[in-house]
């Protein structure tokens, strides 16, 4: 008879499964216990596996879920029982079979075949009971079960739990001194005031889920900064990998020019990169597998945490509560994993000696303050340090003059003029001036005037409006940037004569050239670009400080292998940032300065002049 009713044998299997199964012995409960988490086993199971796993311990780890619940006394006796799975078990028994195994309904007095199960009750009935049932419970048929249409029903605690010291009481009250549910009579009792507070269940509830929601905002911005951790290594990682690569192609082009004499130096510099590389990325990737830990740690919890506070019923929240809240705080108050920042940094530069490939680069050399000089009334708005003999020469538009100056910030002579001067350029032994009668100048190293010409051809000048602002010098090449015409006119050094005039996008406030003739402009705006030789911009540089774009760019300079950029976003603000000749940042060599204008490195490269408004800084590599 059995086999002829396999739905209603499926469905009370699925019933037995899901409500009176024990997670560790998978035999129906005997005597079940509830934990924190709350889960419930028998309390045979508990004792046993306590004795196994965590013998002589205060704290229980639930086998499922891996919570911990404290033990009074380190005894599993003292855990609640989980009178909601008795029930069940009771109700259970009520329906039982007949001698062929047909399941039978014991609400009514007709006997008629249970066809439905109740999750709320819960209780197994017949078609007529379920007619006249609970509109409000959640109720499936047998079949449905079997049939596995109900893959899982949780039942609805709507009743409040029983004190279990207090038969027949219900828990109406939270002592908030014990933290614990209590009933009517244990206020008067065990719980009375006023060694003891406590207050309704609902308020307390709507307290606690309070509390435990200032949790989240803590870790939820811990969550942010190590996304934000995460999210840095891994660009590190990218950057770091662009930078060996990088680092590796000018390696090979270096070594390509002397491959007879350098085989050896190469492959021990590139055994070098690739070892770093290695060793960076591992500690890259064991750091980004620490932050992944913590935060899926913390996102797993916190996740919990806002279900429970979401979903859970007063008594089911206000059992789990102190455990959740502890754990959080745990959380919050972990360290968070540090990174070196400096893991990503990698590059290469040539060396000197014609047969030395140069040294792989860990770090971005320093670059030491070394002279603070007051120009005293001045405004010094630009400055060339590339002049013979460690001499600087400063341009001091207030007080219309050029002041050459030593290294050591000892003035050493004045030219004086008839405009303030706006830009400065040293050739040989001759300075190139651009002033505010938009006109160029020459002098020479005594400060006397050589000649003096103009951008535009003789029959225009007067008539073409034009607004000088830079000027630099390559090769035996003076170019001047015109801003009021977006320009740069290119004039021999011997006699200033016009040779051509190049269209530009940016306008020319600062020009400078690099090491591969290229001119580099600054538009005193947000960027700068590198121009061809036809004025065609071949790539821009946009610089930012603490991630913001800045609001000017200013003097600029260039090295061998960098390009250099002043920049500010108003007074004190000031940085000088150094990038490679792709345009790619590099490091910051100076901040805190208080409006820079020109800057100029010295003929050596290993200093850096820098016009600061009423001073020259010089800074000195080390």
């Amino acid at each position: 008879m059995a086999s002829s009713n396999p739905p209603k044998v499926s469905a009370l299997q699925k019933i037995v499964l899901k409500h009176l199964e024990c997670g560790i012995c998978y035999e129906q409960y005997n005597d079940p216990r509830v934990l924190d988490c709350p889960h419930s086993f028998c309390k045979t199971c508990l004792q046993k596996y306590q004795s196994t796993n965590c013998k002589d311990a205060t704290m229980l780890i639930c086998p499922v879920c891996q919570k911990k619940t404290q033990l009074h006394q380190k005894d599993v006796q003292a855990l609640k029982t989980n009178f909601n799975i008795t029930r069940l078990a009771d109700q259970l028994k009520l329906v039982s079979s007949s001698e062929d195994n047909q399941w039978v309904c014991k609400l009514c007095k007709d006997k008629n075949e249970a066809t439905h199960f109740c999750f709320d009750c819960p209780a197994i009935f017949c078609a007529n009971c379920y007619k006249v049932h609970q509109k409000s419970h959640t109720v499936n048929t047998l079949k449905d079960i079997s049939d596995g249409k109900i893959v899982s029903k949780d039942r609805k605690r709507k009743r409040r739990p029983e004190c279990q010291t207090h038969e027949g009481e219900v828990m109406w009250f939270y002592c908030t001194t014990c933290d614990v549910m209590i009933c009517q009579v244990c206020t008067v009792i065990d719980h009375c005031k006023p060694q003891h507070e406590y207050i309704d269940c609902n308020p307390a509830s709507s307290t606690y889920k309070q509390s435990l929601a200032q949790l989240f905002t803590p870790l939820e911005e811990t969550i942010k900064k190590l996304q934000q951790s995460q999210a840095t290594a891994s660009t590190m990682k990218d950057n770091l990998n662009i930078a060996a690569e990088r680092t590796m192609a000018d390696l090979k082009n270096r070594a390509d020019e002397i491959r007879a004499e350098v085989t050896a130096q190469e492959s021990r510099i590139m055994d070098e990169i690739q070892t770093t590389l290695k060793d960076r990325n591992r500690k890259l990737e064991e750091f980004e597998q620490a932050v992944s830990v913590h935060l899926q740690q913390i996102q797993q919890s916190l996740q919990s945490a806002k279900d429970v506070s979401k979903n859970s019923l007063a008594p089911d929240f206000l059992a789990v509560y102190s455990t959740i809240s502890k754990d959080l705080k745990e959380l919050r108050d972990q360290n968070q994993p540090k990174i070196d920042l400096t893991l990503s940094h990698l590059r290469f530069t040539p060396g000197v000696c014609d047969i030395s490939l140069g040294n792989l680069i860990m770090k971005e050399p320093r670059w030491k303050l070394c002279l603070d000089s007051d120009v005293g009334p001045g405004w010094a708005t630009d400055i060339d340090a590339s002049i013979p003999g460690d001499e600087v020469a400063v341009a001091d538009a207030i007080n219309r003059r050029v002041v050459i100056y030593d290294t050591m910030g000892h003035q050493k002579k004045t030219i004086d003029l008839p405009q303030g001067p706006k830009s400065i350029a040293a050739f040989k032994n001759q300075l190139v001036i651009v002033d505010k009668t938009n006109s160029v100048k020459m002098y020479n190293r005594n400060g006397n005037k050589m000649f003096e010409f103009h951008t535009v051809p003789h029959s225009e000048v007067g008539k073409t409006s034009v607004d000088l602002r830079s000027v630099a010098v390559i090769k035996d090449t003076i170019m001047v940037g015109d801003v009021g015409r977006s320009v740069i006119t290119k004039h021999r050094s011997s006699d200033g004569s016009l040779i051509d005039t190049v269209s530009v996008q940016t306008k020319p406030f600062v020009l400078t050239n690099d090491s591969k003739d290229r001119v580099v402009v600054s538009g005193r705006d947000r960027q700068v670009v590198i121009v061809g030789v036809d004025g065609a911009t071949l790539f821009s540089i946009y610089p930012k400080i603490d991630s913001q774009h800045v609001k000017s760019c200013r003097g600029v300079c260039c090295d061998i292998s960098a390009i250099y950029i002043a920049v500010c976003n108003g007074f004190d603000t000031g940085h000088i940032h150094q990038y490679d000749t792709q345009g790619r940042f590099l490091s910051c060599i100076a901040q805190g300065l208080h409006n820079p204008g020109g800057i100029s490195l010295t003929s050596d490269g290993q200093q850096l002049a820098v016009a600061d408004f009423k001073s020259v800084k010089i800074y000195n590599k080390v």
